[in-house]
C-alpha cells in the first residue's frame, strides 16, 4: 500500500466515503493536496468528479481509481461560465438554501 493509500485509509468510513463522493469531492482532492505538495487537482467532466493525481496515480476518498475516470487538470479546464458554476455550487456550496 502506498503512502498515499495509507493515508486515504486513516479518513475513509463508510460515511466518509458518501461525503466525498457526493457534493464534497473537491474539500477531499483539497486535503490531498495539502498533504502531497506533488499533487496535482484533477476533474472528470463527464462524472462531475474531482481527484487528484500523484504520481502518475489518481486518488479520491476510495483510494486508486486511475482507469475509472478520464480526468484533466482542473488549472487547465477552459470553460470558464462551466467552470465558475462548478465553484460556486461544489466549492463554495453557494447555491444552498436556509432550511
Amino acid at each position: 500500500m502506498s503512502e498515499v493509500e495509507k493515508f486515504i485509509e486513516r479518513f475513509r468510513t463508510k460515511e466518509t466515503i458518501e461525503v466525498f463522493t457526493r457534493g464534497c469531492c473537491y474539500w477531499f482532492a483539497y486535503i490531498l493536496c495539502g498533504r502531497f505538495p506533488q499533487a496535482e487537482l484533477m476533474y472528470d467532466l463527464t462524472e462531475n468528479h474531482f481527484m487528484v493525481e500523484i504520481d502518475g496515480r489518481l486518488y479520491d476518498i476510495t483510494g486508486d481509481v486511475t482507469g475509472e475516470y478520464t480526468p484533466i487538470p482542473w488549472d487547465f479546464y477552459d470553460d470558464i461560465v462551466h467552470k465558475r458554476r462548478i465553484e460556486r455550487d461544489c466549492v463554495l456550496f453557494a447555491n444552498l438554501k436556509d432550511t
